[in-house]
């Protein structure tokens, strides 16, 4: 049964975007079969691994309404033609075109299990499934939320990006009452990390007296090839291998497989 974990926070440029793609990238590294499913309508995650939404005819957009439409075509000989990249992990991209679909699909059945009907299935096609959701809190976000096993959220070391995990922290405890009981937070995750500053490290011990000392996943550092990679097409792994960067996602991919249960 593949582990699906969605990345979310309700701020933008999080570094939510950033973590998907290099955290998909380390356990595929690690011999996992890793499926990207990228539902933010900004398409980042799919831009981010050099494909331009405008071309694409096949997205996560038109997915999403088969799924509405219960349309009785098997997926599993669909998903070929929506899988797109040339990376160690499969991805299902997103467009603009997706930003519509809360309005389109808001009277069908079941519209909050979309998602989780999607990966029922392809079950046993993935090790792991990651899920890029948008930071609004619409239907596209409850869908991922409501087909998870876990989150992760990503937040950078400033007090005000503590209002936005105190928010998701919130949304969790929602989803688990009134929708998903299991779905469970995997680790907080600080990204843009300047270790050396009293600020990161003052954030850094407030998440951990509040959440759990547990509950903080291995820090991000500061590293401007982060930011650098995805203007190539490129996750951290493929663009600089032995950078900052690189080894900070290797420490939180082998982190993630502890946690979820998988040997690292």
């Amino acid at each position: 049964m593949a582990i699906t974990i969605v990345v979310a926070n309700r701020k933008g440029g999080s570094g939510k975007t950033t973590s998907t793609i290099n955290i998909a990238d380390g356990l595929a590294r690690q011999g996992k079969k890793v499926l990207v499913i990228d539902a933010d309508s900004q398409a980042q995650a799919t831009i981010s691994c050099g494909i331009l939404p405008h071309q694409l005819t096949m997205t996560i957009y038109q997915l999403m309404h088969l799924m509405a439409a219960r349309d009785n075509t098997s997926l599993n000989s669909l998903l070929k033609d929506f899988l797109q990249g040339d990376k160690a992990f499969d991805l299902i991209p997103s467009s603009p075109d997706l930003s519509a679909l809360e309005i389109e699909i808001a009277e069908s059945p079941a519209r909050e299990g979309l998602l989780q009907d999607l990966l029922l299935e392809i079950e046993g096609t993935y090790d792991y499934v990651l899920i890029d959701l948008p930071p609004a809190l619409g239907l596209i976000t409850v869908n991922g939320l409501v087909a998870a096993d876990w989150l992760v959220i990503p937040i950078e070391p400033s007090f005000l990006s503590m209002d936005g995990l105190a928010q998701m922290m919130g949304i969790l405890y929602r989803i688990n009452a009134e929708l998903n009981p299991d779905l469970r937070l995997l680790g907080i995750l600080p990204v843009k990390c300047d270790l050396r500053t009293n600020l990161a490290r003052s954030v850094l011990h407030e998440i951990a007296h509040n959440f759990g000392e547990e509950q903080l996943l291995p820090p991000i550092r500061n590293d401007i090839k982060l930011a650098e990679a995805p203007s190539f097409g490129k996750t951290i792994f493929e663009y600089a291998p032995s950078c900052r960067g690189a080894q900070d996602y290797k420490a939180v991919t082998r982190a993630i497989l502890l946690k979820s249960g998988e040997e690292a």
